[in-house]
């Protein structure tokens, strides 16, 4: 019992995260778990999205919360970046997957977003 109680905290100490940094863009890599693939098209620009982290107990609607989140916060910071505004975002044009890979227990999200400049 005495060996079984350290390595138990021990356990449970290795499980704690900290949070991300979100005082930065997330171009400038605020998040680690996210990565973007932004491409330009006719009418403005594209942000491809994908996103997972470690879930011991799966919450695929926390995930997709932050992914939509992510997504649509990254696609306005684009905008920005760029020196032009956007039309608002639509959620429901928000394409969104997930998946869970049990074996490494992460979660993952492909989120696509659809930004068009606004004319004017």
């Amino acid at each position: 019992m005495k060996k079984i109680m350290p390595m138990a905290g021990l356990a449970l100490l290795a499980a704690c995260t900290t949070p991300a940094d979100v005082s930065k863009p997330l171009s400038a890599g605020g998040d680690k778990n996210a990565k973007f693939d932004i491409k330009d098209s006719a009418t403005g620009f594209t942000v491809d999205l994908r996103y997972s982290r470690y879930q011991f107990i799966p919450e695929a609607d926390a995930l997709m919360a932050a992914c939509r989140s992510i997504a649509t916060t990254r696609t306005y910071e684009e905008a920005k970046r760029r020196g032009k505004e956007i039309q608002p975002i639509n959620e429901q044009t928000l394409r969104l997957s997930t998946g869970r890979n049990i074996i490494n227990a992460r979660t993952s999200c492909r989120a696509f977003v659809e930004a068009v400049w606004k004319e004017g």
